[in-house]
């Protein structure tokens, strides 16, 4: 059973920490109100410490109960009005009115979590296998980890499957997109601040390396670190310790480091990019991901269970069936945009269909096709080269880093036929 807990008192979690507990189910700690609102990850019973977050913020599917020291009759029923099944008193039985809630479920614990993939990972078929197959490899070590595949194959919940099922799993996992935040903001949100360390610095804050020792850090987009911050990273992956900005403490670092990236990080040491010595730094155990396209008797299993649970997620919203035509239309599909895509697809065809089933019709299928015809029709090299560069803007959303590292071709060259109105991004 998945159990979650919102709090950032150390008492609290301590009660958590009981082998009971942790040898028969996964815990997942969240220290904060926005780490549990960007969770992606299915939880059975969720316990809710109302001196961090108020109890009405928590929209939740799982069974939820209150941790608080509010011993009145009337707050307890405003909390069950909020959908609360019970509460538990801060008292010194903490640790066995917990034991009491959870094993009242019962539950069969997890017969085997160094090797439960299946509730973060979806599918059966021949490649995802060969995944869950390195998967174990990975762990069975504290070796660091390189994620590999297309946009939208699900990166982040491969890395996820590595931290919950190895020995750091209790700790905490912490996820950050390198591409997602501005030049100028990531060595301060990587490696934390002290007061004053910079105008707008009021306060103190951790980096993300910090929150993730004795856990794991996801670096996604690893091959978007600019290379003047790939030179911070490296020294601190040597010397296992960082200093936040603006200070002299050292915070000595035990954490496991899983990477990501859709480009070949080589071709990047080759074009002068990426760091030769921190790519080799970063080197370990390389898990490439299958897009959808490789994997397509997981399409309708995956569409099934994105059915199924978006139909949890909204209790108004009635299961609904894909037909046989629709069922047809989505194993035809080319999916440039992987399981992402899938999930959006089916989420919206449910919003759109009428009735208990889902046609062909209510599945909205961007129009991107291989270019098979690309020679049949005699154009110029520079039509060529539009047609091309389009077909790959389209394909990456229009993302010019992207379709600049697959063509191996400079972003001012993509941006002139913009603005020359040659191409459409």
């Amino acid at each position: 059973m998945r159990i979650g807990i919102i709090t950032n008192n150390d008492q609290i979690l301590g009660s958590f920490i009981q082998p009971e507990i942790l040898s028969n189910h996964h815990l997942i700690h969240f220290d904060s109100e926005e780490k549990y609102i960007n969770n992606t990850q299915e939880i059975d019973v969720l316990f809710v410490d109302d001196q961090l977050i108020e109890y009405q913020d928590v929209k939740s599917t799982s069974k939820n109960y209150l941790i608080t020291d509010q011993d009145l009759y009337s707050y307890f029923i405003k909390a069950k009005k909020a959908g609360y099944l019970g509460f538990i008193l801060k008292s010194d039985q903490l640790e066995n009115e917990l034991l009491k809630v959870i094993n009242q479920f019962n539950v069969k614990p997890v017969e085997n979590p160094e090797s439960d993939f299946s509730y973060l990972i979806k599918g059966k078929s021949k490649a995802i296998q060969k995944v869950f197959t390195v998967l174990e490899k990975a762990t069975s070590s504290n070796i660091n980890v390189n994620i590999v595949g297309e946009t939208g194959t699900g990166k982040e919940l491969i890395a996820q499957a590595v931290h919950q099922n190895s020995s750091r799993k209790h700790q905490n996992f912490v996820a950050i997109n390198v591409a997602s935040i501005p030049k100028e903001l990531i060595e301060s949100e990587l490696f934390g601040y002290e007061e004053g360390a910079f105008t707008g610095a009021s306060t103190a804050r951790k980096g993300k390396f910090e929150e993730a020792n004795y856990g794991s850090i996801f670096l996604d987009e690893i091959g978007e670190l600019p290379l003047e911050l790939q030179t911070k990273l490296l020294r601190v992956l040597q010397e296992r310790e960082v200093s936040r900005i603006g200070g002299n403490e050292v915070v000595s670092l035990d954490l496991r480091i899983i990477t990501a990236t859709h480009k070949n990080l080589l071709n990047e040491v080759n074009n002068g990019r990426f760091r030769e010595d921190l790519y080799y730094r970063l080197l370990g155990l390389t898990i490439e991901l299958p897009p959808l396209r490789e994997r397509k008797e997981d399409i309708i299993p995956l569409s099934n269970y994105f059915l199924e649970d978006y139909s949890n997620k909204n209790p108004s919203v009635k299961l609904k069936q894909l037909s046989e035509a629709s069922k047809l239309k989505l194993m035809n599909y080319y999916f440039p945009g992987n399981i992402r895509q899938l999930r959006a697809v089916i989420e919206l065809a449910t919003t759109l269909s009428e009735g208990n089933q889902i046609s062909d019709v209510d599945l909205l299928l961007e129009k991107v096709e291989i270019k098979k015809d690309l020679l049949e029709k005699e154009r110029t090299l520079e039509e060529y080269n539009i047609e091309i560069i389009e077909y790959f803007l389209k394909k990456y959303k229009g993302k010019v880093n992207y379709v600049r590292d697959v063509l191996k071709i400079s972003k001012s060259k993509i941006y002139q036929l913009i603005k020359d109105d040659k191409i459409t991004r």
